[in-house]
């Protein structure tokens, strides 16, 4: 019998059983590419997931205030300052003294199945007339919240200062802002569909530029080194008086008598303090605007979620035209605007 003998070779007595370090470097490369074009799609999922979760929250809103007219007869006040229950102090500042000048945002609490905070406080714990004090619970109010009113690709719903009162990221279209206070009766918040509460209710179907075509609430700009600081953001949610953390204008009145538009802006842009100053921001009519600011915006890239008087939510581009956005905001007018 004949045995034949192999010789190996040196190079076969090694034989491959891994990666060699080049190959390793070439496959974590690769890896790290993929990565990098996957998370950009990862994250515009997730912050559509998000804008999604906002407009949702609005549609919420939406609906509550049409409940709120189908019970009271029309919608929900914007707010007002001093004391109801003394003549036209409409113009004074800077929170309501009693229950019944309460943001839009408390109002509707009953319709948005946040009734136990509704029920916090009442007519009762009002103080009594000619006092300078507030409603007792309005703070007891301000510390609870519902989660309905912070958009999520802003912040969480979180309490701010030594009160821990909670804010509200959505404001009431007021219509025009006047080139006076916010309060001046004359000018400004004559034409919105959230009015000052006292100076004048409105119903849906008295909006004459139609319930389609005109901004009910939307997106408040703020800028995020400004939460809880900014004139917008530094009043409570429920009892901020007639003020631009929960009212914002689309439209804007020049001493001329020149409307334009208060387009919305991204909350990059928005106003905030630069070391021991605010930045300022200037609006299409050329004014300049500094802490407290009329504009609605939002943190979602390219727009700003609204929702239109007739519930329905739409996604407003930040390039939208001036002109456009005013007709949006204004209730009566008579000049139509037909959203695509």
């Amino acid at each position: 019998m004949n045995v034949e003998i192999t010789r190996m070779r040196p190079s076969d007595a090694i034989r491959k059983n891994g990666f060699t370090l080049v190959e390793l470097l070439v496959v974590i490369a690769i890896i790290g590419v993929l990565v990098g074009l996957l998370l950009p799609a990862v994250q515009a999922a997730r912050e559509a997931a998000r804008r999604m979760q906002c407009q949702n929250k609005l549609r919420q809103i939406g609906l509550a205030c049409h409940n709120f007219q189908d019970t009271r007869g029309h919608l929900p006040g914007g707010g007002r300052d001093g004391d109801h229950r003394v003549p036209d102090p409409l113009e004074d500042c800077c929170r309501s003294q009693t229950h019944a000048g309460w943001s839009w945002s408390y109002s509707i609490l009953a319709y948005i199945e946040a009734d136990n905070v509704y029920q916090l406080a009442s007519q009762s714990d009002d103080p009594d007339v000619g006092d300078s004090g507030y409603n007792a619970k309005e703070d007891l109010v301000a510390q609870a919240t519902s989660p309905i009113y912070t958009c999520p690709s802003r912040r969480n719903s979180t309490s701010y200062g030594s009160g821990s009162f909670y804010r509200v990221d959505y404001a009431g279209n007021a219509g025009t802002r006047g080139p006076g206070s916010v309060r001046d009766k004359a000018s400004s918040g004559l034409d919105g569909v959230i009015m000052q509460t006292d100076r004048g209710k409105i119903r849906i179907e008295q909006i004459r530029d139609g319930s389609s075509n005109t901004i009910m609430i939307g997106e408040k700009a703020l800028h995020r080194d400004s939460f809880g600081s900014e004139g917008g953001d530094n009043e409570r949610w429920n009892n901020a008086g007639w003020d631009e953390d929960v009212i914002r204008f689309g439209a804007g009145e020049l001493a001329d008598g020149t409307r334009y538009g208060i387009t919305p802006i991204s909350d990059q842009e928005a106003t905030h303090k630069d070391g021991s100053s605010w930045t300022t921001v200037t609006d299409k009519g050329g004014v300049v605007w500094g802490q407290w600011h009329p504009f609605f915006g939002s943190s979602h890239p390219g727009g700003t979620n609204f929702c239109l008087a007739d519930g329905s939510v739409r996604f407003v581009g930040e390039s939208v035209d001036g002109e456009l956005f005013r007709r949006l905001s204004v209730s009566d007018d008579g000049e139509i605007v037909e959203l695509e």
